[in-house]
């Protein structure tokens, strides 16, 4: 991507409140950028170029990149420069079983801790899927589902355990939008009323619901993406 294109990708430059980081600004701008498609897989970036696209030094852009290298959503290729990492299939289907192994735990957990507060913001995701469904917008529908997801996991009451679901929707979610596995309308649809089903459990109190109901979610997106969980040949 050369530097005009990049300028159209940040075209609204970053926050540069006082109250705000330029690091932390520009980590929020280029992940978000990465997560909505708008950078692909492979695609270099260059200090220089994101610097003058942000209209900041390149001090802050350095260490921004550092942190999402750290994050596995940039890397080097070809021992040169910093690229979107290209997420392999078998990469994909490892997050999604180490998701799909912790989240029934979570779901359980936050049926029973869940306060009403936690539950409005789980259902305020919700809503957004749904809009989001209406629209056909899907990096909006995956980022409310990871909202949702990352969401239950908080109210389960255990941070390191919610941090690491939602990283890994990150990442399941850049597989989904970059490698054609389109999200449709109906998809949408069947994930918004599955995760609606969770919040109800959780609502009622219901640990052993919620927990059914979330692997429950977990068996319908592997029908639904069920070629993705095909023995892997040669990629």
């Amino acid at each position: 991507m050369n530097s005009s294109s990049l300028e159209a990708v940040f075209a609204n430059g970053i926050s540069q409140s006082r109250s705000i980081r330029y690091r932390e600004s520009i980590y929020a701008a280029i992940k978000e950028a990465i997560l909505s498609g708008k950078l692909l897989p492979n695609q270099p970036l260059v200090e220089e170029q994101l610097a003058a696209s942000l209209n900041v030094s390149r001090t802050p852009v350095r260490e921004a990149l550092t942190i999402l290298a750290h994050e596995n959503f940039i890397g080097p290729q070809g021992g040169r420069g910093l690229y979107v990492r290209s997420l392999s299939r078998q990469e994909f289907v490892d997050i999604f079983v180490a998701n799909e192994a912790v989240e029934p735990y979570l779901a359980r957990r936050a049926a029973l801790l869940a306060s009403e507060e936690q539950l409005a913001d789980i259902a305020e995701a919700l809503d957004r899927g749904d809009a989001c469904a209406a629209a056909l917008d899907t990096a909006g529908f995956l980022r409310a589902s990871r909202d949702f997801h990352g969401r239950v996991g908080t109210a389960a009451g255990n941070t390191p355990l919610a941090g690491f679901v939602l990283s890994n929707e990150e990442r399941t979610d850049m597989y989904l939008l970059n490698y054609g596995k389109v999200v449709n309308g109906e998809q949408m649809e069947i994930s918004n009323n599955e995760h609606r089903a969770i919040l109800g459990a959780l609502k009622n109190r219901d640990p052993e619901a919620a927990q059914r109901l979330a692997i429950v979610h977990a068996q319908s997106l592997r029908e639904r993406f069920a070629e993705l969980f095909q023995p892997l040949a040669e990629e």
